[in-house]
């Protein structure tokens, strides 16, 4: 396929690496040029506009990181909307507001695209790179159906939730249940910290048992390491769980997940919104008055 394919962050290149891999051709548009270097050495074509990443492709491709900017990158004047050839059928993969799916899907109903598709993906850029991702779908089944077979090169498990904006709801159900999760494991690296328990030796117990996960091995190894390096960024988080809690419209019915959006927040004040999601620990340490990360 002939794809545009917009944002090479942490996990936009190496989807979009794949896809080159796998033989389609790929124009690649970011607003740093040199983020996306790697992919031009492995053959992709480099766009130096949105609208040039859009423009005569079967399918257009938005890895961003926040709404606003899936808003600007479709809605400008010189957006998605605007230059994409008939029947372009666009996929906007990053995790966003399901209104703003709702929306663009409607005005994509109005104008050449044969279809905006919301597929925001679980997995981070380890599934990423592996091709392992989970993909949340939302929008028109046939064009589903359509680019079903590149999907298939990004990810192992691709679910549609239903009409427009529905994917991007699942993967806010995903997001909450990621923040209390990451939370719970802080807490507990706390607790093994404060009994002087060693780290490894708690992990052996602890991922055999009905607590273990990937998440629990990601977030551990690298809290044991003093490693706050995103596999996903803490300020990335905060937005979503902004989004799940907008989109319940009421955060005592969600009260975990508006208590870890609060310390994402304090988290990004203190130390920028770049630090990975596991930099939850220095919440849990700062309370106790001990020295964080």
């Amino acid at each position: 396929m002939r794809i545009g394919w917009i944002g090479t962050g942490l996990m936009g290149a190496p989807m979009a690496a794949r896809l080159i891999e796998a033989g389609h051709q790929v124009g690649v548009h970011n607003r740093t040029r040199a983020k996306a270097e790697p992919l031009l050495a492995l053959g992709a074509e480099w766009a130096g506009s949105v609208a040039g990443a859009a423009r005569d492709r079967d399918v257009v491709v938005t890895m961003l990181s926040y709404p606003q900017d899936v808003a600007a990158a479709y809605e400008a004047p010189d957006g998605i909307l605007a230059a994409a050839a008939p029947g372009t059928i666009a996929i906007d993969m990053s995790t966003s507001s399901p209104g703003l799916a709702r929306r663009l899907a409607e005005l994509a109903a109005g104008g050449p695209l044969a279809a905006v598709l919301d597929a925001p993906v679980s997995g981070g850029p380890a599934g990423a790179r592996g091709g392992t991702l989970s993909i949340f779908v939302g929008g028109d089944a046939g064009a589903l159906a359509r680019i079903q077979p590149l999907l298939a090169v990004l990810g192992t498990t691709v679910v549609h939730h239903g009409p427009a904006g529905s994917g991007q709801a699942a993967k806010l159900v995903n997001q909450a249940l990621v923040a209390n999760v990451t939370q719970g494991i802080c807490e507990a690296f706390a607790a093994a910290e404060a009994a002087g328990l060693e780290p490894d030796r708690v992990l052996e117990s602890l991922r055999v048992g009905v607590a273990g996960s990937p998440l629990l091995d990601f977030a551990w190894t690298r809290l044991a390491a003093g490693d706050l390096e995103p596999g996903f960024k803490v300020a990335h988080l905060a937005k979503d769980l902004r989004l799940a809690l907008d989109e319940v419209g009421d955060a005592r019915e969600l009260p975990g997940t508006a208590q870890v959006y609060a310390l994402c927040q304090a988290v990004v004040d203190a130390l920028g919104g770049d630090r990975g999601t596991q930099a939850l620990i220095t919440t849990t340490r700062n309370s106790r008055g001990t020295q964080s990360c």
